[in-house]
């Protein structure tokens, strides 16, 4: 029996359509069409407006959409609209937009400054420039969210060469050919490498003897990291070791640590690894000519994985728009105030071996986030044990609670009751300054750690606490 199909779009791109479907051999029979509220014409079932009716009368076997691609924001909306409803959906692009090569977005482009309802953070130019131009800039991470941005940003102030290393393929041929495309005359290297492999670093790091070095490179996934202690272990502490050990070497001037809310009062193993590559980052200051600093900050929206992109997924699938837990919170900041802000900290001339803090302004309810997110796409948010009442069901997106998962917290601190904060010359950081840690105490780690090799994911996580209980409960360590 042929498939039955409804055709939404304007009278115009319907027509449109019906014509092309007459040229099949087997074409689905159409029920109609569903034009816009001020767009009544002949043949139609309905408009937008009336589209669930229109789908509980007809029910549909698909539903072919064409409208010109600037309408992207009306796409999505009815698209999301369709999946809600069940009815499998296919976007015809306009012969317009064919022609002019283009098609709707995939979500709407949205304002983080208004997602985050604050101004976007000062950049100061001059300070990045301090750091950057005319030095060997090595980004490690270069594929990932901050790492690129971090290279992007750094390669506009001309330095005398940009070293690009991730071990993703296609992440460091993507970043490097952004880099290649915008600045065709920056001397640059794309180095396929895993960070981890400490004597290859030790070797690479030789032959192209940085100057200045983003250490970005880390897992943060916090679930996985919980069933995968000993891959956290190897990239976020010894991979950072590893650099750093060549840093010095090489007589490298900075070395500037990428680290993390979740370092502090860890819960996870993504946490407690950070924790000990900081621990490192300041032992290793007091010892090398290399100025050693660590940056930290909270979650950075727009990034691979993070909650904005798993959001867009969920809403083009008609949600619901999954939250934790109605308590949580989190620190935001965009990935362009977090990689510029990256490197003005690292242009700061403050003694090394401390933790600037980027000032991310109030913790936000992710809830809160994820009700402006919605209403940025013009969707209302219904909450779990909310009653919408007589609201426009077309109108609405459901949010649904899934519960705190392995290793995360209700709630993030940006730093230690015993770290001492003082502001700096730029108002959007501050210095956090804390003891290093015991030369000891840093060789007791090591010790530690080299022990559990080949062992399960068991050992290496009660390695991983039992050593930053040595460290936060200051046991002594001989």
């Amino acid at each position: 029996m042929p498939q039955t199909a409804i055709i939404i779009g304007t009278p115009a791109t319907c027509r449109r359509i019906e014509q092309q479907l007459d040229l099949l051999e087997q074409r689905p029979v159409s029920l109609g069409w569903v034009v816009p509220d001020d767009a009544p014409a002949d043949n139609t079932l309905g408009t937008f407006s009336q589209l669930e009716a229109i789908i509980a009368t007809r029910q549909p076997g698909l539903a072919l959409v064409s409208l010109p691609g600037a309408m992207s924001e009306l796409i999505t909306r009815i698209r999301t609209r369709l999946r809600r409803l069940g009815v499998p959906d296919r976007f015809m692009p306009t012969l317009e937009d064919q022609l002019a090569g283009v098609g709707p977005r995939t979500h709407i482009e949205i304002d983080l400054n208004r997602l985050l309802d604050r101004p976007a953070r000062v950049i100061d130019e001059q300070a990045i420039r301090a750091v950057v131009t005319g030095r060997r800039v090595l980004v490690t991470g270069a594929g990932g969210s901050i790492g690129s941005e971090l290279a992007r940003v750094a390669a506009q102030f001309d330095p005398a060469e940009l070293v690009l290393m991730d071990r993703s393929e296609n992440a460091l041929f993507e970043i490097d050919r952004q880099i290649a495309q915008h600045k065709p005359q920056l001397a640059r290297r794309a180095m396929l490498h895993d960070v981890v492999e400490a004597e290859a670093t030790m070797g690479i790091m030789r032959a192209i003897k940085p100057e200045v070095i983003f250490h970005a490179a880390a897992h943060k996934h916090v679930p996985m990291m919980e069933d995968h202690p000993a891959a956290a272990v190897q990239n976020n502490f010894l991979g950072t070791k590893a650099v750093l050990d060549g840093a010095e070497a090489v007589g490298a001037e900075r070395f500037v640590l990428i680290s993390t809310d979740k370092a502090v009062n860890p819960s996870s193993m993504m946490g407690m690894t950070k924790r000990l590559a900081e621990l490192y980052v300041q032992h290793a200051n007091q010892r090398s000519q290399t100025r050693c600093c660590i940056v930290r900050f909270g979650n950075v929206l727009g990034s691979s994985g993070s909650v904005l992109e798993i959001w867009a997924r969920q809403l083009a699938d008609g949600g619901p728009l999954t939250v934790t837990d109605p308590a949580m919170t989190r620190y935001f900041m965009t990935i362009p105030e977090a990689a510029s802000l990256v490197i003005q900290a690292a242009a700061l001339d403050e003694a090394g071996g401390d933790v600037y803090l980027l000032d991310m302004g109030e913790p936000i309810r992710v809830v809160e986030l994820a009700r402006r997110f919605a209403a940025l796409h013009g969707l209302r948010a219904v909450l779990p044990d909310g009653d919408d009442g007589d609201a426009d069901v077309a109108e609405a997106v459901k949010l649904a609670y899934t519960g705190i998962r392995p290793g995360e917290k209700l709630h993030e601190d940006l730093s230690y009751d015993a770290e001492a904060m003082r502001p700096t010359q730029h108002p959007d950081i501050n210095i956090w300054c804390l003891e290093p840690p015991d030369s000891r105490y840093i060789d007791h780690v090591l010790g530690i750690l080299a022990a559990c090799r080949g062992h399960g994911p068991e050992q290496w996580a009660s390695a991983v606490r039992r050593v930053l209980a040595d460290a936060e409960t200051a046991v002594a360590v001989t």
